[in-house]
């Protein structure tokens, strides 16, 4: 993504959306309601109807059902992507085609080859992916604790899935449109983290609770001086954990990002408020509206294909197997 201009806009950053879902509701909105230097100017899905009722309030607000209307007319200098994922691709592509920024919620796409076509796109520079654990300020601590020598890595996502987050639409278990199961939906938010401390890993196995759309998944990884590494995905529990845990001679280092702690090894606790999911979202903003040229650590293209070329390598050595 270009970097953040030197002088003061002169007016707020003109903001879209594509998909009106729950993704969208929860975390990109929110984000642009808490800011006045940024405006939503128009939101469109599949579902136009949808789309007007979310806007009912807002009567400036464009809204419909095509992605090359709302640019034409409504000229974003900035567009989030949070249709599933098989629809990342088209929308991606147009705002690109007419030079304007975007957030891409993560997958890149539901295929690699889609990926791979946004991430070679002329102006892929522009285009950034709602990883947010990268941008998040216990990120910095836990790079600091990798340094003292670790022997391994355990990185965990647990969540209830589906009994506390139901889309509108059930495309989370159509394979076509969501291109994969757990490990694809919610492993490149940890994969994207580990790569950025500890660099590109290598796949070792994988196992899946099912083929096709699995809900669990455990990935063995090696990361580069033969780091052993552990991922494990669980989209049907009955508790949440969202960590990251670096085993040393000297104890357990654990970054706990649901309750945005980082427990180091002598018992001493470095804490960051906010919600960590928002991260990426609030670093997007920050950096459009910036005037004095920072930079966040925000994902690109090349780094979210790197992630979904991960994930391939996993699927590709899966197999099926009981996880509990």
């Amino acid at each position: 993504m270009a970097p953040a201009s030197e002088t003061p806009r002169a007016r707020p950053v003109r903001f879209a959306a594509v998909g009106c879902g729950r993704v969208f509701e929860r975390y990109h909105l929110p984000c642009v309601d808490a800011r006045d230097d940024v405006e939503l100017v128009g939101v469109v899905d599949t579902d136009a109807e949808r789309a007007r009722a979310l806007t009912a309030d807002r009567p400036a607000v464009w809204s419909g059902d095509s992605v090359h209307r709302l640019i034409e007319a409504t000229r974003p200098d900035a567009l989030s992507v949070c249709t599933p994922n098989d629809a990342h691709a088209e929308a991606v592509l147009a705002a690109l085609d007419a030079g304007v920024a975007v957030l891409c919620e993560k997958p890149l796409a539901a295929t690699a080859d889609e990926a791979r076509r946004m991430a070679a796109h002329p102006a892929a520079h522009l285009l950034s992916v709602n990883l947010p654990f990268r941008c998040h300020p216990l990120a910095a601590p836990l790079a600091a604790a990798a340094r003292a020598g670790v022997r391994h890595v355990t990185a965990a996502v647990v969540t209830p899935g589906n009994r506390v987050w139901r889309a509108y639409t059930p495309w989370y278990g159509d394979r076509a449109r969501a291109g994969g199961g757990a490990l694809l939906d919610l492993g490149p938010h940890l994969l994207d983290l580990l790569v950025t401390v500890f660099g590109a890993p290598e796949v070792q196995e994988c196992e899946v609770d099912a083929p096709g759309v699995e809900e669990r998944a455990r990935v063995e990884l090696t990361f580069p001086g033969g780091l052993p590494a552990t991922l494990r995905i669980d989209r049907a529990a009955r508790r949440l954990d969202t960590s990251v845990t670096l085993t040393t001679a000297d104890g357990d280092h654990v970054l706990d990002l649901r309750r945005g702690e980082f427990r180091h090894e002598d018992g001493t606790v470095t804490t960051a408020a906010g919600r960590p999911e928002l991260a990426a979202v609030t670093a997007f903003f920050d950096r459009l509206t910036a005037v004095d040229g920072s930079s966040a650590p925000l994902a690109g293209a090349k780094e979210a294909l790197e992630v979904q070329l991960l994930v391939e390598s996993a699927y590709d050595r899966a197999r099926t197997a009981p996880l509990a």
